[in-house]
């Protein structure tokens, strides 16, 4: 119940994500505000590696943009 309540729409969140560990790694980060670069940083990955996990999440969540791809997987439960 506590999870619905935290919830805007009262939808329980999804139990299993499609996404990687690492790429809701990369999308926390991202949604933090920070940048490959940073992100890379504060992974220990490159900024490349960083923009390959976020391809593959938005092609997972059927998304075009890296804010789109932050608030689908919001909405789905997959982040805070």
């Amino acid at each position: 119940m506590c999870d619905r309540l935290a919830r805007s729409d009262g939808r329980p969140p999804e139990r299993s994500s499609p996404l990687s560990p690492r790429e809701l790694d990369v999308l926390a980060l991202v949604a933090m505000g920070c940048g490959n670069a940073e992100t890379g940083v504060r992974l220990g990955i490159r900024p490349e590696t960083v923009k390959s996990y976020l391809r593959n999440a938005m092609r997972k969540l059927g998304t075009h943009t890296r804010m789109e791809t932050v608030v689908a997987a919001r909405h789905r439960g997959f982040l805070p």
